[in-house]
């Protein structure tokens, strides 16, 4: 005798999908068909429902207007201040140094490190000419005590 052949799960499962599927178009043309009839059934818009949709447009269009002025500035980065000479002569001849002076140096202790370094590097090999058979903590100390007195301190700049 044959074997009784079980359900096939696959197909179950396919067709349950397929009828779901369909279900819901069906809801949905229901729906829409619902929703046309009810918005016949209203006639024309509120005055509530205008003036929401013009207070929209307005809102559209401020933000239009607003991104057009963004958009729409000028590109300084060609500026007429560009010089165009074809020597250096011409060119220095051409530069103008006005009074661009720069604003009080607020935190020099940022740069003490950097710049004592650069004080350090320039000032060795003067003192080792001047002063010559010292150690080099020696050099050191005295650099340290050059560089308290010197204009290039942006400690000591802070009081001129």
């Amino acid at each position: 005798m044959p074997k009784k052949m079980g359900v096939n799960t696959k197909a179950e499962v396919a067709r349950a999908r397929k009828s779901a599927v369909e279900s819901e178009r069906k809801e949905r043309e229901t729906r829409a068909k619902e929703e046309e009839y009810w918005r016949d059934a209203e006639g024309p818009k509120s005055r509530a429902a205008k003036k929401k949709e013009e207070e929209a447009d307005k809102r559209a269009e401020a933000a239009e207007e607003e991104y057009e002025r963004l958009v729409l500035v000028s590109n300084t980065n060609r500026d007429d201040s560009v010089i165009e000479a074809r020597s250096v002569d011409d060119a220095i001849a051409q530069m103008s140094i006005g009074d661009t002076s720069l604003p009080p140096d607020r935190h020099p202790e940022r740069r003490l490190k950097a710049s004592f370094k650069a004080f350090e590097e320039a000032e060795l090999p003067k003192l080792k000419e001047e002063k010559p058979g010292l150690t080099h903590t020696q050099y050191k100390d005295l650099i340290w005590k050059l560089w308290k007195k010197s204009p290039d301190n942006p400690l000591n700049q802070i009081a001129e």
